[in-house]
Formats: C-alpha cells, sequence, structure tokens
C-alpha cells in the first residue's frame, strides 16, 4: 500500500452503522415511528441462511455516541422457505397506540398479508417493544407460465390497508381488495382490477396520492400511467428531451407535492441501458401529470451521477427530499422541487443499496387530546432529513442531513422565488 493509499484509507470516514443484519435483507419499511421492518434471507436453496422479516426498534440506549441512535433487532418472523423481495407497509388505524398495521409481502409468485395486533414485549431479558405480527393470507399474484414471480407491492395510501397492488413477471398489474381476499377461501382470492402492463416484468408501480392513478415502469424501461378505477391506460409516459436515447426508467415514486391543485406529482430514476464504464449515467426527473387532461410534463430533469447506475429510490413522506442508493453502494439525498443533490455518501455501502426509508422528525401524538399532546421527537428529530439505507452486504446505515447554515437575505429570496415559480408552474401549467 502506497503513501496516498494510506492517507486516503485513514481520512475515509466510517459508515454510519446502526445494524448489521445477519440475513441478506432486500427490503426496509418503517412501521410507527421507531420502528423498522427488514425482509430477506437465503431462499428456498440449503445454505442455512434463514428467511425472515426482522424488526428493529431505533434506541439511543448503548448507541454510537457519533450517530446518537442504533437499530436493535427485537423481534424476527420466520417466513419457512421464502426470502421477502419486496414489501410494504401501512398503518390501518387512526392512532399509533393502536398499532395495527398491514404488511405485504413478495415470496417468489406470492404475496404474503401479514397483521399487527397490538404491541408486544420482547422475549428476551431486556424486554424491548416490538409488534404481535400474524399471518393471516397468501395469494397467488403472478401467473407466468414458466417463471412466475412478484417483483412489486404498493399499498393505497387512502384506504387503510383495504386496497394494494401488485406487479410481476407477467407483465400485469393487479390491484386487490386486502379484506375481500383475506374472507376468500384458499385459492380462490381474485383481484379487483386486473391491467395488461407491459410485455415483460412489471419492475415497479406505485399509487398517485389521490388514488386515482396508479404508474408502472417496465424491464423495458418504458412506464405507462393507469386509471386505478377502469384499468384504462392514461398516458404513454414520453422520456424527458434533456434524457439521450440509450437510457431507461428505473424506478418511481410518487409524491405529496402538488395534491392541492388536482396535479399528481411524481420523482422518476433513470438509467444508462449501456453497462460499459463511459456511458454509465443517471438521471432524475420530476413530474406533474394531469388526469384530466391527460397530460403529463417533466418540471426539472437532472443528471445526479455519472459513472454510477441508480439501484434504489425513495420519496419522504412530506415530499420535499428525494434519496437514491447506486450500485456502487452510493447513498445521496436530493431536493425534490430542484432534483439538487444535498448530501452524498459514496461507496458507503460494500455492495449496491437495495432498500431506502425515510424517517420522521416527529413521532404521531398518542395523546387522544390532540390541544394538550405535546409535540414528540422522532428519529429524524434536529435534522433536515433522515434516512436509513439498507445493502447486500447486510448492514443498515442512518444517513442524516444536518440543517444548512443561514444564507443571505438575497439567496434566501432567490431560492423562495425559485421554489413559488416551480409550483406555480406544476399549478398552472395544464390549464
Amino acid at each position: 500500500m502506497g503513501i496516498a493509499d494510506f492517507v486516503e484509507k485513514r481520512s475515509k470516514k466510517a459508515p454510519p452503522i446502526i445494524a448489521n443484519s445477519k440475513i441478506p435483507a432486500y427490503c426496509i419499511k418503517k412501521i410507527g415511528a421507531r420502528h423498522l421492518l427488514l425482509g430477506g434471507g437465503g431462499g428456498a436453496s440449503k445454505t442455512g441462511v434463514s428467511n425472515e422479516i426482522e424488526t428493529y426498534l431505533l434506541t439511543s440506549e448503548d448507541a454510537n455516541p457519533e450517530l446518537g441512535l442504533k437499530a436493535e433487532c427485537v423481534d424476527k418472523f420466520n417466513t419457512s422457505t421464502f426470502a421477502t423481495m419486496n414489501m410494504d407497509v401501512i398503518s390501518a388505524s387512526v392512532h399509533e397506540q393502536d398499532a395495527k398495521y398491514v404488511i405485504a409481502a413478495g415470496h417468489d409468485e406470492y404475496c404474503d398479508l401479514y397483521t399487527t395486533a397490538g404491541y408486544k414485549l420482547s422475549n428476551d431479558e431486556n424486554s424491548k417493544l416490538s409488534f404481535e405480527l400474524k399471518h393471516v393470507k397468501r395469494i397467488k399474484t403472478d401467473e407466468h407460465p414458466n417463471s412466475s414471480y412478484q417483483k412489486c407491492v404498493r399499498f393505497d395510501r387512502n384506504s387503510k390497508g383495504r386496497f394494494f397492488a401488485t406487479g410481476g413477471a407477467d407483465g400485469h398489474i393487479r390491484i386487490w381488495d386486502a379484506l375481500a381476499a383475506i374472507k376468500a377461501e384458499e385459492g380462490n382470492a381474485h383481484p379487483v382490477q386486473v391491467i395488461q402492463a407491459h410485455k415483460s416484468d412489471v419492475d415497479d408501480i406505485d399509487f398517485s396520492y389521490d388514488s386515482m392513478t396508479i404508474i408502472s415502469v417496465g424491464a423495458d424501461g418504458f412506464a405507462y400511467i393507469w386509471s386505478t378505477q377502469t384499468g384504462e391506460k392514461l398516458l404513454d409516459l414520453q422520456f424527458p428531451i434533456e434524457i439521450a436515447r440509450g437510457f431507461k426508467m428505473r424506478a418511481v415514486r410518487c409524491t405529496s407535492l402538488g395534491a392541492s391543485s388536482k396535479n399528481s406529482v411524481f420523482v422518476a430514476a433513470y438509467n444508462s441501458i449501456s453497462r460499459a464504464s463511459k456511458d454509465l449515467a443517471s438521471y432524475v426527473a420530476l413530474w406533474a401529470f394531469n388526469a384530466e387532461r391527460k397530460v403529463a410534463r417533466p418540471v426539472v430533469v437532472r443528471l445526479v451521477a455519472k459513472g454510477e447506475t441508480i439501484s434504489s429510490l425513495a420519496v419522504s413522506d412530506c415530499g420535499n427530499f428525494t434519496a437514491i442508493g447506486t450500485m456502487s453502494g452510493g447513498v445521496a439525498v436530493l431536493d425534490t422541487h430542484e432534483c439538487r443533490r444535498i448530501f452524498y455518501a459514496p461507496e458507503t455501502h460494500g455492495i449496491f443499496v437495495t432498500g431506502l426509508e425515510f424517517l420522521d422528525r416527529a413521532a404521531s401524538n398518542i395523546c387522544d387530546d390532540k390541544s394538550l399532546a405535546p409535540v414528540v421527537p422522532g428519529p429524524s428529530s434536529g435534522y433536515l432529513a433522515t434516512v436509513v439505507s439498507l445493502s447486500a452486504d447486510q448492514s443498515i446505515q442512518m444517513h442524516r442531513v444536518p440543517f444548512s447554515k443561514s444564507r443571505p437575505l438575497s439567496e434566501m429570496v432567490l431560492l423562495i422565488s425559485i421554489v413559488s415559480l416551480i409550483i406555480a408552474y406544476i399549478s398552472s401549467f395544464f390549464v
């Protein structure tokens, strides 16, 4: 090792690891304000690696002083011979103290539904808070004749866990009524809507915030917008002119931005098709879609990584922040409004990033009288944004974006003007 390599190795900041999973984990979702669900495993092969959905508690007890928090595994749910490859979680109750959640987990060609029936204490001597997880239904969600496989699952945010959508190897989107599926006899659950979306795999899907549309991304890189009510194709989403040929869409996430203007606003990630190092690049675009006119236009398109490809995408609940994970193990946080990078941790993981999840600045109040309840700080309290990243290297990392230092008044006025123009553009350009 040369002196330059030694200095670089010594100066490189240690990864912000808050836990290490004992299984290869592929998906991560928050459940409540202070818990995380991880899904993964070794699959059907007899390697000795178990298949589990793990519950982690975010706690400050014995945490690294630099990070302030650690994630402690407080429960494990065995998923038999199935590794959880995709997962979504949604609250099914109004008050967090009820601890009622619905979990949909992709297991080969099946989607397994789980519910929580309140809190419980872990079985170890420290008795940490966890959830009473119960398996309630297994549904076959893909009908590919040779290699059926569920590749993505998303809940409708407005239905409290009632409706969810799946996509898989047969190119179909299926929208399900979870309550009807649970009540159905074994093998007799049927979707309420079936959409033949793509000729091959459906790689990603997401519901709009008004639940009226769903966006799909195919393995071919094309994307479409569909009506959830009729299954009609509303739009073939074209590539922005800023992105040259040779790219394909990798993932999509709808945001809460623009909800008051009857426009659906979503973030799309694009990767270069060529895997040659000189051609590698990734873009992120902020889109606005008007369902009445069936028109979508890119608001912002930005090159976010040169020599990199995006492996995962997440958007914060407020919509203001977007996180991307890369194939080289990097994590970046963007300002959604401008698609501008505000945080970057290159190669923080040893291998590609498989999952990202934003944490909350404030926890939900558990007091019935909201006027008397104080604001309870969440895991991201004191920071602009906090995102947890997951990788096949089995490390769980927490990346915090600090508030920026005070800016000059002229710069603040300019920034407010830019954001106002973007909002006005989203609200009015369809008129």
